[in-house]
C-alpha cells in the first residue's frame, strides 16, 4: 500500500502542476516504458535485466531550449536463486536459519524534480541532456518459503539523462533515452533505464 500511495501523490502533484500552469505557456506530457539495467550492489541483489517499468513525466518549458519539470514511475526487478539457499534471520529474540529456495525482488520508485536543455528544439531530431534531483522509494525484500524479510528506505538520488525526441505529427513526439538512476545510502541503488516513449506538447 505504500507504493501506491507514493506513486499517487507523485501523480496527483504532476496533475496539479499542469492545472496550475495550463494556462501560462507551453506544457509536456510523457508517457514512458523502462526497460531497465541493475548495477553495482543493486545487480548483486536483483541481477537480471528488468522489461518492468513504465514512467510518467510533467515538463513546462521556460523557453524552447529549456524545461523544467516532475518525473515518476515503478521499475520492478526480480531474481529467483537457482537452489536452496540458508538465510539466518531474527524472530522473536532467536536466531532462525531458512533454507529454501529465494526470490529476491527489488521495486523502485523515483520523485524527482528534472531540468532538460534540447539542443535543436526545432529540428526532426531533437537531441537533448538533463538532469533529476530527488527521492527514491526502494522497496528490497527476500522470500523464502514463507518467510518474507523486508527493507523500504527513501533515499536521495540523481538521474543524469540523454535522448532524442522525433516530431510524429503536431504536438506528438517519439521519445528515445538513457537515463542513469544512482540513489545513495547504505545500500546504494543504481541502474539504466531505457525510454521509450510518447510525448504530448500543447
Amino acid at each position: 500500500m505504500m507504493k501506491l500511495k507514493i506513486l499517487l501523490i507523485a501523480i496527483l502533484t504532476i496533475v496539479g502542476l499542469n492545472t496550475v500552469n495550463a494556462q501560462q505557456g507551453y506544457s509536456e506530457f510523457q508517457l514512458n516504458y523502462l526497460p531497465s539495467l541493475p548495477l553495482g550492489e543493486t545487480k548483486d541483489f536483483t541481477s537480471k535485466f528488468s522489461f518492468r517499468g513504465l514512467g510518467i513525466e510533467y515538463n513546462y518549458y521556460i523557453q524552447d531550449h529549456l524545461s523544467v519539470g516532475l518525473a515518476t514511475g515503478i521499475v520492478t526487478y526480480y531474481e529467483a536463486s537457482d537452489g536452496i539457499q540458508s538465510l539466518t534471520v531474527v524472530e522473536d529474540g532467536n536466531n532462525v536459519t531458512l533454507s529454501a529456495k529465494q526470490y529476491n525482488y527489488t521495486n523502485v520508485i523515483p520523485i524527482l524534480a528534472n531540468g532538460t536543455y534540447y539542443l535543436q528544439p526545432s529540428g526532426q531530431v531533437q537531441p537533448y541532456i538533463g538532469l533529476g534531483i530527488g527521492g527514491y522509494y526502494v522497496m528490497r525484500w527476500v522470500e523464502m518459503g514463507l518467510y518474507q524479510v523486508k527493507d523500504d528506505k527513501m533515499q536521495f538520488g540523481v538521474a543524469p539523462k540523454v535522448g532524442v525526441m522525433a516530431p510524429l505529427s503536431y504536438g506528438l513526439a517519439l521519445n528515445l533515452g538513457l537515463q542513469y538512476n544512482s540513489a545513495f545510502g547504505d545500500q546504494p541503488f543504481n541502474s539504466l533505464d531505457f525510454k521509450i516513449g510518447l510525448a504530448w506538447k500543447y
